[in-house]
């Protein structure tokens, strides 16, 4: 019966690292969830004839169990069923696994929609419906769509507007 050998320990080293590097790897590719969207304000920022720019407050969670490090953001804005705005851009944002953070972006809006639909809404006493839908890239290279639903108080919504018109 022969004896078994043993391996130089460099050769073991060099076994282990290449073992962690997989792995380190294989989390990686893992599948990302998409964040969780809630919007939290809307502030006009420039009003012209055709179209509005508005900077608009979002809440984003991350369920992942890991760092969602998002470099780039596109998204979609309708109140009411209907669309007003929408834009997209760079976005450097590392947000904690199962954590949170605000986000505040730009979006263009249709004047002639979100001026029609906006002061009407400031007068209802009930919940506004909102969705906001796009793609979140991760890592600069993943893009992962997103689309969240819910309800805006118009109080929230025209204590915003009124900070944006100072």
């Amino acid at each position: 019966m022969s004896k078994p050998t043993l391996l130089p320990p460099a050769y073991r080293l060099a076994v282990v690292c290449t073992m962690l590097l997989l792995s380190a790897c294989a989390s990686l590719t893992r599948d990302w969830l998409a964040p969780e969207v809630q919007l939290t304000s809307i502030t006009p920022e420039r009003i012209a004839l055709d179209q509005q720019t508005l900077r608009v407050g979002l809440q984003l969670k991350n369920p992942n169990d890991r760092m969602l490090p998002i470099k780039a953001m596109t998204y979609k804005l309708s109140l009411e069923g209907k669309q007003i705005a929408e834009g997209g851009g760079a976005l450097d944002k590392q947000i904690p696994a199962f954590g949170e953070a605000p986000v505040e972006v730009t979006v263009v809006a249709d004047a002639g929609k979100a001026l029609g639909l906006l002061p009407m809404l400031a007068l209802r006493r009930e919940p506004i419906a909102y969705r906001i839908a796009g793609t979140v890239t991760v890592a600069g290279v993943v893009p992962i769509p997103y689309r969240y639903s819910g309800q805006i108080e118009p109080d929230v919504l025209l204590r915003s507007a009124a900070r944006g018109m100072r």
